[in-house]
């Protein structure tokens, strides 16, 4: 499936803005089953500093600076994206590994461990938790293989809790999650991430985009889109199996990836600091328009 994924960000400053320094994370990324062939992002005011890199993660990022003053930033990021079925999940379903054994085997192959162990420690938005450890158990029993574990710790975040927007913001705890019962997309992959890694697992949070089919009879609104974020899991012997808890499914070529990292700290679309004072208001508007 091919893809074109626009994503605009608007901030309005009350009072006159002297300095600011970004850092973006909005390109797609080109891995097995994804190609970004095009790709492009417009920043007004011109920045007067502007540079690209990949990160530690494999990701690519974008940091501008602007020392013209300014009351707005606008940054619109436009990307031509092909995408296929997402790799190992066929090899997955079939795997016998058991969930408990996961992690030995792991460490007993010639994978590198040192780039899959960060991803089962705590982290900024990850914590170690009994609450998040006893919201997961009862979807690890003993004789589970991690496929049947994965999913059904999945179907249980998707079934149980409430996808509210608006009720929780970036730093709302994933114990709040729990007790609270709703959340958003990005609550929903921080909750599953932290579940395997207090059950000693290794999992990754994936930010991208999805394409979303409006109700039957009605037009697709252009702008009406937005970010989305699921789970990537470690399987040994096989790679990295996503799973989308928002929607209870496996992601597929609806699913466009911009970035991988330990949680949403790694991978925000937008971060950075500005000179100035008062308020600001923010406007984002994302579109994902199938071009075949």
């Amino acid at each position: 499936m091919k893809y074109r994924i626009r994503h605009y960000t608007e901030y309005d400053y009350q009072e006159l803005v002297s300095t600011c320094h970004n850092r973006l994370c909005l390109l797609p990324l080109t891995m097995p089953g994804q190609s970004c062939i095009q790709s492009e992002v417009n920043i007004v005011p011109a920045p007067d500093e502007r540079s690209q890199r990949t990160d530690f993660f494999g990701n690519t990022l974008i940091f501008f600076s602007i020392y013209k003053e300014h009351k707005k930033l606008r940054i619109n990021s436009s990307s031509i994206v092909v995408v296929e079925q997402k790799p190992n999940t066929d090899k997955a379903v079939s795997s016998a590994i058991l969930w408990k054994d996961a992690w030995q085997l792991t460490s007993e192959s010639k994978e590198d461990i040192a780039d899959i162990t960060q991803y089962t420690l705590p982290s900024h938005y990850i914590p170690k938790s009994e609450i998040v450890r006893n919201f997961a158990l009862d979807c690890f029993p003993e004789d589970a293989t991690l496929w049947n574990a994965c999913t059904a710790l999945m179907n249980k975040i998707y079934s149980t809790l409430e996808f509210k927007s608006g009720f929780t913001t970036v730093n709302t705890p994933v114990e709040f999650v729990v007790r609270s019962g709703k959340g958003v997309c990005q609550d929903f992959a921080h909750l599953m991430i932290a579940c395997i890694r207090n059950m000693g697992l290794a999992a990754r949070y994936v930010s991208g985009y999805i394409e979303t089919i409006p109700p039957p009879g009605k037009e697709k609104l252009v702008g009406t889109d937005a970010s989305h974020a699921w789970v990537s899991v470690y399987f040994p012997g096989i790679g990295w199996v996503e799973f989308d808890p928002t929607n209870g499914l496996m992601p597929s070529y609806k699913h466009i990836t911009v970035a991988y990292g330990r949680d949403y700290q790694d991978v925000a679309p937008i971060k950075g600091i500005v000179f100035s004072s008062g308020n600001q208001k923010l406007t984002v508007k994302v579109d994902v328009e199938h071009l075949d």
